[in-house]
């Protein structure tokens, strides 16, 4: 939700896209928590290149939590989803229960850095996106839609696993639209859960906000065009 610089505890720093921010803010919004984004290009990468030692946590890239109440920062988006989870009170009880959603929050990450060819490393083909779509991405599908079968997911009360499968899923069919189908097919039961979390008010005002600011943006870079002529050719042959 929107903040006021002065009075928010919390500041995310992101790329001006969706992606992995979403699996930070979408925590915040869904608890209606101020969360000041910080999406500037040029200030992220100037941050991102600063001397190690000048860095309010060392890292890499973004995204990275700034917790103003407590001077602390931290960088990796699973590592800020279970700082954020806590203080947020979307921690399931019980060591099982938040070992598992931290393993169905790694799935999640795991097919972001598939579908991003691991960060944009490489560029998609069609040998290699027809092995994705075909078997890969189907197969993550099942996984996901198991994990909801034996009750890992979907329960009461909405843990921050549920939103991470809001933040990649929910995310993916409003970005690209034309992998809905995909879920709808392989994942009937993961495609409802995310109609219902994302019908939260303070959720569906958030996803309107990244509408507004980033349009259909879902990674961005070279990744993205990639990605988009891929699903393109596939519309193209049907």
């Amino acid at each position: 939700m929107s903040a006021n610089p002065e009075e928010t505890r919390f500041q995310l720093d992101y790329w001006p896209i969706p992606f992995r921010g979403s699996f930070i803010s979408f925590l915040f919004a869904y608890r209606e928590v101020p969360l000041l984004e910080c999406s500037g290009l040029d200030e992220n990468v100037a941050l991102k290149n600063a001397p190690l030692h000048e860095q309010s946590v060392p890292y890499i890239g973004p995204p990275v939590l700034h917790d103003r109440q407590t001077g602390t920062s931290l960088s990796q988006m699973p590592a800020i989803v279970l700082y954020a989870a806590d203080i947020l009170d979307l921690m399931p009880k019980g060591s099982f229960a938040r070992a598992m959603a931290l393993k169905i929050l790694m799935d999640c990450n795991d097919l972001l850095m598939e579908i991003s060819r691991y960060n944009g490393s490489d560029m998609w083909d069609r040998d290699a996106w027809r092995e994705f779509r075909d078997a890969r991405l189907p197969r993550w599908l099942g996984v996901f839609e198991e994990s909801l079968r034996r009750e890992y997911l979907g329960r009461t009360p909405v843990s921050f696993a549920d939103i991470s499968v809001f933040a990649l899923f929910g995310t993916l069919i409003r970005c690209l639209p034309q992998l809905e189908s995909d879920i709808l097919e392989h994942a009937p039961g993961i495609h409802a859960l995310c109609e219902r979390i994302g019908a939260t008010p303070s959720l569906r005002r958030c996803v309107a906000r990244q509408r507004e600011n980033y349009g259909e943006l879902y990674c961005g870079g070279l990744i993205e065009k990639s990605l988009r002529a891929m699903l393109a050719d596939d519309e193209s042959k049907r």
